[in-house]
């Protein structure tokens, strides 16, 4: 059963414009506001990073015993570390980690690969230059963020960088083709995203690039290249998402190159539904067990 926290807030989700489709611009300034309800994490400290061309966010819980590089979602176009400041907060609490909340460059002003390549250069930063171990290193996105892990895990084992831990994520938009039967399936029941607004943001972050690369779209690679690149995947995602199938695909290429995965689906959960801590009880259970999966990985 779904709670009466998360049917009060679907109802103000029916009841508001849906963000995807605005103008760019006015997507950007809502954007923005996306963690508004988001409860504030207790016991979170924040320091701003700039070295070595990374810049973001350190964000750090009572206990750090791993290292969390957390790539946000937005479309590949929007948002931004101040608009995951709390929830940035919330993932260290429940992943007992010290995060790199990262800022990566957006399209379409810095279209692919441009946001993959500041991604790699910020897990060589962590872990050639503030000494990580690869097997306390955990990669998490959300949304195109956790499309962004999986193009960024590929580009690193090209580039000769250890594999990490773990990498988790949610509601990962990780086929930008947009032509999965769920587009169709979940059309009516979520309330955030569909196939024509997925569609306009990944031509901007394209650029007149194949969609079908797998470079660009993970879900679509060779499972001998996934093999070599991705660590043990968790991967949440909500019934009622058009990206059902995104998250399927990834369990299915990942099972295909015999890399541990494990597929999570909450029943009629909206798109990055964790980012309802506070809100409702199934963002915060969500997150706590994402956090026990992660300790099983680093023991």
């Amino acid at each position: 059963m779904v709670s009466a926290e998360a049917e009060k807030f679907a109802d103000m989700l029916r009841q508001a414009p849906r963000m995807a489709e605005m103008p760019l611009t006015a997507q950007r300034e809502a954007g923005e506001h996306a963690e508004d309800l988001t409860a504030t994490p207790e016991g979170v400290t924040y320091a701003p990073v700039a070295e070595d061309g990374v810049t973001g966010v350190w964000v750090t819980g009572a206990t750090a015993t791993s290292t969390v590089l957390y790539l946000f979602g937005g479309g590949h176009v929007i948002t931004s570390p101040a608009s995951r400041h709390k929830f940035a907060g919330h993932l260290a609490l429940a992943l007992d980690a010290r995060v790199l909340l990262l800022d990566y460059p957006l399209a379409p002003e810095h279209p692919y690969p441009q946001d993959v390549n500041a991604a790699v250069a910020a897990a060589r930063w962590l872990l050639e230059r503030q000494g990580v171990p690869a097997d306390r290193l955990v990669v998490v996105g959300e949304s195109s963020g956790g499309g962004l892990v999986l193009e960024t895990l590929l580009a690193a084992a090209r580039a000769g960088l250890p594999r990490p831990a773990a990498a988790y994520l949610m509601s990962p938009w990780a086929d930008l083709t947009c032509s999965a039967p769920s587009f169709e399936a979940r059309r009516d029941v979520d309330l955030e995203c569909s196939r024509e607004s997925l569609t306009r943001m990944a031509r901007q972050y394209l650029d007149g690039r194949d969609p079908t690369d797998p470079g660009a779209s993970p879900a679509l690679a060779l499972p001998k290249n996934v093999a070599v690149a991705w660590p043990p995947l968790l991967v949440q995602v909500g019934s009622h998402e058009v990206l059902l199938d995104d998250a399927l695909a990834v369990t299915r290429v990942a099972a295909l190159a015999d890399v541990p995965v494990t597929l999570d689906v909450w029943p009629q959960m909206q798109h990055f539904f964790q980012l309802g801590v506070g809100v409702y009880p199934e963002a915060a259970d969500a997150l706590a067990r994402a956090g026990e999966w992660v300790r099983r990985q680093l023991a």
